[in-house]
């Protein structure tokens, strides 16, 4: 599974939570609070997530923002570019 992320807000507080590789997660929040939980396999992570968001939007926790790393498909382009850098020169 490619990496993913998600935020978790309720008030000021808010809680990150990272799948930085299969199977592992990381929690961290509210405050300093950190932990990271390895799994036996996806499933059984895909099954505690699961849990864990529902126990959260059950204490009044707002998912506010999710996160999927873009950059795991095939390249998109199909011809090579003429120059290195795509940003063109500055025009006076």
């Amino acid at each position: 599974m490619p990496t993913s992320s998600w935020l978790f807000i309720r008030g000021s507080e808010s809680i990150w939570i990272e799948r930085p590789h299969s199977p592992s997660l990381i929690i961290a929040g509210p405050g300093p609070q950190r932990e990271r939980r390895d799994f036996i396999d996806d499933a059984s992570l895909d099954a505690f997530q699961v849990e864990l968001a529902e126990e959260l939007a059950g204490q009044g926790w707002f998912l506010w923002a999710h996160d999927r790393d873009r950059r795991t498909g095939e390249e998109r382009r199909r011809l090579t570019r003429e120059t290195r850098d795509r940003r063109q020169a500055a025009r006076s």
